[in-house]
């Protein structure tokens, strides 16, 4: 069997579907989540233990996590070489995880001869799994390196998640934010509208919401970003925690405003995020123009 170009390799925080990482050739990082009594492999979810299981882990604790070690990285950087004649990482934000750093790290110590591009995305989530799965697409497709690093490198600058989460309760056990805040944002209503911005989560402003009102934010949202991406991207994300029925009304609703025929994909959110935003999250992976004020303007 002769070689692909390019093999695309990235972390199990992207939260891609098996289906597509299946179809697309795409190899996937494990991230370890560890709780008191047990461990599980990221990918584990629905798996080694269900949805409804992991989340009453949650409730009782915060988990940790950890990530595999230089053994792994190196085993899946040799075997996408046999298959491929040049590999390309994407992977969490350096911000957030140690996964680029050690991928760096063994690329640096055992694979200097080989032809290997590593991204820190400074993202995580859908966006993370999207550069990757549209840099996947042009390697089946039989693109070159350079032609994928090409498009790869003007699509960063505009990969987004962004959102709005309906509860700090997580973050407040986490000791993110104060038990105050999050006393006052229970009080008020106020529901944060976060992104990604230089590698790690930012809040925009807050909504006075309840979900009926983020709900119609997030439709207005998605209807932006539809006309706002790249045109070269096919797909957009919507991602939820556990709130599937909110998802499927917004996706309904925005397919409606398609004249693109873009792919909108609804998945729940991976448990290295979800374990802090708590339940009812609500968020799109796209790559292109951002404005604030398309979430956080009601009128």
């Amino acid at each position: 069997m002769s070689k692909r170009k390019v093999a695309i390799i990235t972390d199990a925080s992207s939260d891609l579907p098996p289906e597509l990482v299946e179809k697309h050739k795409i190899t996937i990082l494990p991230i370890l989540i560890n709780f008191e009594s047990k461990s599980y492999k990221s990918e584990g979810i629905e798996k080694g233990i269900t949805w409804d299981e992991y989340y009453s882990l949650v409730d009782k604790e915060i988990p940790t996590t950890a990530i595999p070690g230089p053994g792994v990285f190196l085993k899946a950087f040799e075997e996408a070489l046999t298959v491929a004649d040049t590999v390309i990482g994407f992977f969490i934000s350096e911000k957030m995880s140690g996964t680029f750093k050690t991928a760096q790290s063994v690329v640096k110590q055992f694979l200097q001869d080989k032809d290997i591009s590593l991204y820190d995305t400074q993202v995580t989530c859908s966006s993370l799994g999207l550069i990757a799965l549209e840099a996947a697409r042009l390697a089946s497709e039989g693109k070159s390196k350079e032609e994928v690093v090409k498009k790869v490198e003007e699509w960063l600058p505009d990969l987004n998640l962004r959102g709005i989460m309906n509860t700090l309760d997580n973050l407040a056990r986490a000791g993110r934010i104060s038990k105050v805040k999050k006393f006052l944002a229970d009080i008020l209503k106020f529901k944060p509208v976060c992104g990604y911005v230089d590698g790690e989560v930012h809040i925009y402003g807050q909504l006075r919401a309840d979900d009926e009102l983020i709900i119609k934010q997030m439709k207005k949202f998605g209807v932006e970003a539809l006309q706002n991406m790249h045109q070269d991207n096919k797909t957009l994300f919507i991602n939820h925690t556990r709130w599937p029925e909110a998802a499927e009304e917004i996706a309904k609703y925005i397919e409606k405003h398609n004249p693109s025929n873009k792919e909108i994909i609804i998945q729940e959110t991976g448990p290295l995020t979800s374990f802090f935003t708590g339940r009812k999250l609500l968020t799109m992976g796209y790559i292109g123009k951002f404005d604030p004020d398309w979430l956080l303007k009601t009128k």
